[in-house]
């Protein structure tokens, strides 16, 4: 049986400030990750508006509630700003497509993986040359996930989740990890879904289960307060890979920075 390595494990990655003349390229081992914390950014709806397709525009307005629609302009305007600085095509001209699952690419620049996750207050971006997923989560003090465990969990991962002192946050670590890697593998949550492994460690995966013999690293890490992240990506935990996080400014001044000039 073909089988894939997997290694789970936490991350203390922090965020850091994007520096004005920083280079946009990647290298074979970048992980770059963009944090953006939405609410910062609604006084500059009109002019992220400005960066929208008519498509984009269309689904912006879909949106029932203005935050929702206030949040989509937002991080959908900052992910073209973003994919404009690596590929240096103008920001109007970017235009997402989708593979059957959804996950969105860019067909003139396949070598490009991206990855985008949002949730509430917080949307968060990851780039790299290698295939990428990311996840974070919104720890909710309402959200009730007990029922939930038998359809999305093996019995190691739900006794680890109910001998836990924090159980809510043990939950929303392990959820993330596979969500993360299977946006990283282009899948939907499906029946395999339960069978994606979760734990911290080294694990063999069935090639059944994820249609490549490619090895991958999953690392949760904390975002914010009541807010959890995991990014899955290609590649073997014993090579060195360079996982940074940076806070996309706040101001159109240091926005337009990251545009190439034409």
């Amino acid at each position: 049986m073909k089988t894939s390595r997997l290694y789970i494990s936490f991350s203390n990655i922090k965020s850091v400030k994007l520096f004005s003349g920083k280079e946009y390229s990647l290298n074979t081992n970048d992980i770059i990750i963009y944090c953006i914390y939405l609410p910062d950014f609604i006084d500059l709806k009109s002019d992220l508006y400005k960066f929208l397709n008519s498509i984009e525009i269309k689904k912006a307005k879909r949106f029932y509630k203005e935050i929702d629609r206030n949040r989509f302009i937002t991080y959908r305007s900052i992910l073209k700003i973003i994919l404009g600085a690596y590929t240096k095509l103008a920001v109007k001209n970017i235009y997402l497509d989708y593979d059957f699952n959804k996950k969105p690419y860019l067909a003139s620049h396949p070598w490009l993986h991206f990855n985008i996750s949002h949730s509430e207050n917080f949307a968060i971006i990851a780039i790299s040359l290698k295939k990428v997923g990311i996840d974070i989560e919104y720890l909710s003090e309402d959200f009730k996930f007990t029922n939930l465990l038998p359809d999305i969990f093996d019995e190691n991962e739900r006794l680890t989740i109910q001998n836990a002192t924090d159980k809510k946050k043990t939950f929303y670590s392990l959820w993330t990890r596979k969500e993360s890697f299977v946006k990283a593998l282009g899948k939907g949550i499906d029946e395999d879904f339960k069978h994606i492994p979760c734990l911290d460690g080294h694990h063999s995966v069935d090639f059944s289960l994820i249609k490549n013999t490619q090895n991958w690293q999953v690392y949760s890490f904390d975002l914010s307060d009541h807010y959890l992240g995991a990014i899955a990506f290609e590649g073997l935990s014993s090579s060195y890979n360079n996982l940074e996080m940076y806070n996309i400014p706040n101001t159109m001044t240091d926005l337009m920075k990251l545009i190439p000039i034409k």
